[in-house]
């Protein structure tokens, strides 16, 4: 038998010709009954079947059951003149006379299609076609690459064939198909992965590829946390640039190439809280580059309030885009806020989309308590269900979420937990199309209840791709992918508009920003000393840079005890010179000190709070050695606290109730509603003190003074017991 997947019986060949003859569309595609391997009722097989790219194909007419098998063959590789007959189907190309052929070695079945290809300048040249030749992954992204644009080369960057490793290995002829084909979702770019261009293409390949033809695609471009990353950062450990605002412009750019009116763009919030030149400006930045980029909508994160409310008010009326908020509530009238609008509606593609934006409950703990007096983060599940249905009663025909809700992801087993999956879980299936999360910075991609649901790191060192494949005549989500994009800037070409927003302000503050401050003998970390050792934790008791803020703290008040939270410190140093701009970026919040009196007690209560995310203790702290054991039951871990000079807090099992203790810590955290570290709230005596990014910014330069570089070594300050 030969290798012609579509080839068909003699008496089939005598009733398509007959077609022709009568005008019929020869490759339409039938109704026909499912294979029995697809049909089966009751298997593991068959429901993963009947959620498959084949069976989306099968249901479209686009492909049929395998001759003399009882399945689809989606393993089977696939050949010319089966590829051009799908795309035949899947664009539904007129059919063209057979008589007219370019070629001579066509099978009666496999002329119709592969002459209306070519006719459509799908498939090109004379003689011999090779019909039942495989298609290669450079092939199969020409001809369909040809479908989508109507016979033409299609006109994009292919900076983005650097995701593979052999990209150098695609023909020239095919290069701006192949990207075009990464854009479009035919291939699934994998850094330092191969492309192999030559490679054959099976039949579940070819179906995945031709989704694009088929339905109408919606594609998401998402980002969250940027926390005022405009600029271009750097990977050290890839030695290769990354991410900046400019680099995302590309990406956009890149995308809108292809499909320019289905392309939405969205940020899930804490857009501009973070860095010297976003906080100089008071976001306006991060705004004024976000509409060069133009955004479609924003969600409301909790950094978003670091500036005053007034100045989050302002910056919503300025905006060139919206910035939503629909579970954000007035206490005084139980409503939803006026200055925030709960949702947008854009059209693309002749589809009305809905994006509603909700912020995180956990708004309440992690924003300075002043800033959002009077106002209620609620529960997002209910909101978004009343939304969705208003929306879809308005006509919106897709309704997808973009929020400040976290999500994680376990790296082995890609199970996703969190705020997204509450929201996903509480909606249903059928009432949101996509869901968009931020505040946890970390790397979410996959499917909820069916829906897709996305977070993109932060900083833009990594962009989210949801893509909606939408059926023309239901206005129906039919299949859905979820991905993540790497901002690497030879993986794109930078948006000029974008890029010279950001040098304008760049000028503006490059004399504060590059003052040098000290010398780094090495990298400055804020993960935990025992990140080698404890299956990669970060928040596991202190942090190098942890250590040196709490000693400023302690050192600029003059007080017996500092602490911070380990979450307020926002970046990391590398060995060289260390530059305001840089110590801002770890301290971007513009905290100021405040000290006040505790006593022992309330002392280890600080200290057996855990982190919402490790789940260890991980605060920051200076003044004390402590002990601590991990195996011990919550609220006991501590055994041992002293000061520095030996003075007991807690040892032995009693505290130390002849004095008390002068604490210096944050005003996020002064308040008591700060992470969770209540104690603080019993303090009745506060006085305020330094900035903290002052304080520390003259400690490092008392430090430095000799000009010698500042190490910041781990001390006996702590001690984890059970990992001794």
């Amino acid at each position: 038998m030969s290798n012609n997947r579509f080839r068909m019986q003699p008496k089939a060949a005598k009733a398509l010709l007959a077609a022709i003859i009568l005008g019929g569309t020869a490759f339409s595609g039938s109704s026909s009954t499912l294979p029995a391997a697809y049909a089966a009722e009751g298997t593991a097989a068959a429901a993963a079947a009947l959620n498959s790219d084949m069976k989306l194909a099968f249901d479209k007419g686009i492909v049929e059951g395998y001759p003399g098998t009882s399945d689809l063959a989606g393993s089977r590789t696939v050949t010319r003149a089966e590829l051009v007959t799908m795309i035949a189907r899947a664009a539904k190309l007129v059919p063209s006379d057979s008589s007219q052929t370019p070629f001579s070695d066509l099978e009666a079945w496999q002329r119709p299609a592969v002459i209306s290809a070519a006719a459509a300048g799908i498939v090109t040249g004379s003689g011999e076609f090779k019909p039942n030749a495989a298609v290669t992954r450079e092939e199969l992204a020409v001809m369909i690459g040809r479908a989508m644009t109507k016979g033409k080369a299609p006109e994009v960057h292919t900076e983005v064939l650097n995701y593979f490793k052999d990209g150098a290995s695609i023909s020239e002829s095919a290069r701006p198909f192949v990207a075009y084909g990464v854009l479009a979702g035919l291939f699934q770019p994998a850094l330092d992965g191969n492309f192999e261009p030559q490679a054959a293409v099976t039949r579940d390949e070819a179906v995945k590829a031709l989704k694009p033809l088929a339905f109408q695609l919606i594609d998401i471009l998402t980002t969250n946390d940027i926390h005022g990353h405009i600029e271009v950062g750097f990977d050290t450990k890839r030695k290769q640039a990354q991410g900046g605002i400019e680099t995302l412009g590309g990406i956009v750019n890149d995308f809108r190439s292809v499909n320019p009116e289905g392309t939405v763009v969205v940020d899930g919030g804490d857009a501009w809280q973070g860095t010297l030149i976003s906080n100089t400006t008071n976001g306006q930045s991060v705004m004024d580059s976000m509409a060069d980029v133009e955004y479609d909508a924003a969600a409301i994160g909790n950094h978003e309030f670091d500036f005053g409310r007034d100045v989050l008010i302002e910056n919503i009326k300025k905006a060139e885009f919206p910035i939503l908020g629909a579970n954000i509530i007035d206490d005084k009238t139980g409503k939803r806020v006026e200055w925030a609008q709960p949702y947008a509606i854009v059209e693309k593609a002749g589809l009305k989309i809905g994006i509603i934006g909700l912020a995180t409950p956990q708004t309440k703990t992690t924003t300075k308590s002043t800033n959002i007096e009077g106002l209620t983060f609620a529960d997002p599940v209910p909101y978004a269900k009343e939304l969705a249905a208003e929306l879809r009663a308005q006509g919106a025909d897709l309704v997808i979420v973009t929020s400040h809700l976290p999500g994680e992801q376990d790296t082995k087993s890609q199970e996703i937990m969190g705020e997204l999956v509450d929201l996903a879980n509480g909606t249903g299936t059928t009432l949101l199309d996509a869901i968009v999360g931020g505040h946890s910075h970390r790397r979410v991609a996959g499917h909820v209840n069916g829906v897709p649901v996305v977070e993109a790191q932060s900083w833009l060192y990594a962009v989210g791709h949801i893509q909606l494949f939408v059926d023309r005549d239901t206005k129906k989500v039919v299949s859905s992918n979820v991905s993540m994009l790497e901002t690497y800037t030879n993986l794109t070409t930078a948006d000029e508009e974008v890029k010279k927003t950001v040098a304008d302000y760049q000028a503006k503050i490059a004399e504060k920003t590059n003052e040098k401050i000290a010398v780094a003998a090495g990298k400055w970390s804020t993960q935990s000393f025992r990140y080698a050792v404890n299956g990669n934790q970060v928040r596991d008791g202190v942090t190098p840079i942890g250590n040196s803020v709490t000693d400023a703290m302690r050192w600029s008040e003059k007080s017996d005890i500092a602490f911070t939270n380990i979450g307020g410190l926002r970046a990391e140093i590398e060995a060289g010179d260390v530059t305001y701009g840089k110590l801002f970026e770890v301290l971007p919040f513009g905290n100021y000190n405040r000290t006040g009196t505790m006593t022992a007690k309330q002392i280890k209560a600080l200290l057996e709070v855990t982190d919402k995310y490790s789940q260890l203790p991980a605060i920051q702290f200076s003044g004390l050695k402590v002990e601590w054991d991990n195996t011990k039951p919550a609220g006991e871990k501590y055994t041992k606290i002293t000061l520095l000079d030996g003075t007991p807090v807690f040892v032995d099992g009693k505290y130390n109730e002849a004095r008390t203790f002068s604490v210096t810590t944050n005003d996020f955290m002064a308040t008591g509603q700060g992470d969770g570290f209540t104690a603080f709230g019993e303090v009745t005596d506060w006085k305020d003190g330094r900035i903290m990014l002052d304080a520390w910014v003259e400690y490092l330069k008392e430090q430095g003074a000799s000009g010698k570089p500042i190490s910041l070594p781990q001390d006996d300050r702590e001690v984890r017991l059970d990992l001794k």
